[in-house]
């Protein structure tokens, strides 16, 4: 049978356009309505990589995030937590940043950190590789990563984004002891992704990011949304919509190597556009690519940056919000 996904051109960040999307996508994906139902705890999984506001495009835009609670909401599922694991900041300073407070408000939404770091079985068999076993707690996971260039494994979308599962400064540590192998990562993350089994991922590429990316990039207008219950067919509609050489998509590689999920054009059925090649760009620029491995120097900057954010910049601002700049730079 044919991995089903759901694209639809999205020119703008508009709730009810969006919201409508999410609806149109569980039709297509889910006719049968058997992926949530009443009384379901559902955790929904952001790109929260640091604290940026919504238009640098490092982070799921909150109107995906508002227009998943709303049709959650109307399926009357008990209860709905927005989870991840930033790179730097603690999740609230980042989830507000990025604004994510009006969820908590408007639909009950909690924003909890990711806890009980725990080991599973990998055939990568890479020591210490734990995700959060908190997950355990939930019926359903959705994934919403944010459709962005990656420096280190040129693009980062569906199976990219569940790396967020390792809690912390464990990520560092993994990026080191895989050394500056990218297939032996993306075999990491599809062990991952295997592990964690959303029931339903959901793209933000209204607004992309290119250039140095995950963070360091710039916006890039692409106006398109997907879905699919198929990380590897979603990401590979969209390295060709991104018109990204395949054999540079590292995470893709791995799960064809892995046989994780239809990898295949051929064995892949899109819905929304009538042909979804109408959607490629040309002017998509990818990352500079550079090591994934951290070396111990910076190892130990990212473990201070975080130490520093969390433990002082995060508290001086709390204390003295009319004194905080209005944005930084710093990776």
């Amino acid at each position: 049978m044919k991995s089903k996904i759901h694209l639809q051109k999205l020119e703008s960040y508009s709730l009810d356009s969006v919201e409508q999307f999410v609806r149109d996508s569980l039709e297509v994906l889910d006719p049968k309505g058997s992926l949530f139902s009443s009384g379901q705890k559902v955790l929904l999984k952001p790109n929260l990589l640091k604290g940026f506001k919504p238009e640098r495009c490092v982070t799921t835009h909150p109107v995906v995030m508002e227009a998943v609670c709303r049709v959650l909401k109307d399926l009357s599922v008990s209860k709905i937590v927005i989870s991840d694991s930033p790179a730097l900041g603690s999740l609230a300073a980042v989830a507000n940043k990025a604004g994510y407070g009006l969820l908590e408000k408007k639909y009950g939404a909690q924003i909890l950190p990711l806890t009980d770091p725990t080991p599973f079985e990998n055939t990568e068999g890479i020591p210490h590789l734990k995700i959060a076993g908190c997950l355990n707690q939930f019926d359903r996971i959705v994934n919403l990563p944010k459709v962005k260039s990656h420096c280190q494994m040129t693009m980062t979308l569906g199976i990219k984004s569940l790396f967020g599962l390792v809690i912390g400064k464990r990520k560092p540590v993994l990026h080191c002891l895989v050394k500056n192998d990218k297939i032996k990562f993306g075999k990491m993350l599809i062990d991952i992704a295997r592990h964690v089994k959303p029931c339903l991922t959901i793209v933000d590429g209204i607004e992309a990011m290119q250039g140095q990316g995950p963070l360091n990039g710039t916006p890039y207008p692409l106006g398109v949304m997907g879905a699919g219950t198929d990380m590897t067919a979603l990401d590979r509609v969209f390295a060709d919509i991104l018109n990204i050489p395949l054999d540079k998509v590292y995470a893709l590689q791995a799960a064809r190597l892995k046989n994780f999920g239809q990898y295949h054009l051929e064995q892949i059925e899109v819905s929304g556009p009538e042909d979804y090649r109408s959607l490629i760009v040309e002017d998509f620029k990818q990352a500079y690519p550079l090591d994934i491995s951290f070396n111990p120097v910076r190892l130990l900057k990212s473990f201070f940056k975080q130490f520093y954010e969390i433990g002082i910049k995060e508290p001086s601002q709390a204390r003295w919000p009319l004194s905080t700049p209005s944005g930084h730079e710093d990776k």
